[in-house]
């Protein structure tokens, strides 16, 4: 019986490595760059520790094991920040891709689990999301394509929720729409004046939008912008 934490630990430590081999493998397709990176900070901190350790007199020891434990964190950091941008990147103009940034946003949005509006021919796709700012309509697809779907929904919040703000964000690689990599930053940067949703308000808009009737045909068959998801077997080339 003793063996079996040990085993569960083991396998804990196989599964991290593993997910930190599979972030490597990820960004690196995306920023061919990342392992230089990853190479470079830990050697110039641990540079960096040397000098100080020469300049201040102190023990080089000291400074060494604070350079490598410096090294690991922004190694991780470094990681971090480019495989979500990577991951993205890579999944960028699928129908669906939207929603995966979104349920990255982090906490103060609201963000419904279907989408309010799809064009099953096109697969143009409107998400809505509440926050502070109000109700954000964020968009896939061409802007001149997906104009009369977005003008529909507007009408729609207007009948039902005529005093809450409507932000419209287009997502794509077109000139003027938001790269999905930078969905979540642009949506943070959205204007709270003179409007600020509170929380009890962003609470009562969703309940709103709930209870709205469904005007889509809902989501196309075979597809699941839902569940939407780097393919890291496949990024892996397996």
């Amino acid at each position: 019986m003793s063996t079996i934490p040990a085993l569960a630990r083991k396998s804990r430590l196989a599964r991290y490595f593993q997910n930190i081999k599979d972030s490597y493998t990820i960004s690196r397709r995306s920023y061919p760059w990342v392992g230089w990176a990853l190479l470079g900070a830990p050697l110039l901190i641990i540079g960096l520790a040397v000098l100080l350790a020469t300049a201040t007199g102190q023990a080089l020891w000291y400074w060494l094991v604070m350079a490598v434990l410096l090294s690991l964190v922004a190694d991780m950091v470094i990681l971090s920040l480019t495989v979500r941008r990577a991951s993205l990147t890579q999944i960028e103009g699928h129908p669906g891709a939207a929603k995966a940034a979104l349920d990255q946003i982090g906490r103060g949005w609201y963000v419904e689990s279907e989408p309010a509006a799809i064009n099953l021919k096109t697969q143009d796709v409107v998400w809505r999301v509440v926050g502070r700012p109000g109700i954000v309509l964020v968009v896939e697809g061409p802007t001149g394509r997906t104009q009369s779907l977005v003008a529909d929904e507007r009408k729609a919040l207007k009948r039902f929720l005529s005093t809450v703000p409507v932000h419209v964000i287009h997502v794509g690689a077109e000139t003027g729409q938001t790269r999905l990599a930078d969905l979540s930053s642009t949506m943070r940067k959205l204007p709270t004046k003179p409007t600020r949703l509170t929380d009890a308000e962003i609470s009562q808009v969703t309940k709103r939008l709930t209870s709205l009737p469904g005007r889509g045909p809902g989501i196309p068959k075979g597809i699941d912008p839902t569940k939407v998801r780097p393919d890291r077997r496949a990024m892996r080339g397996r």
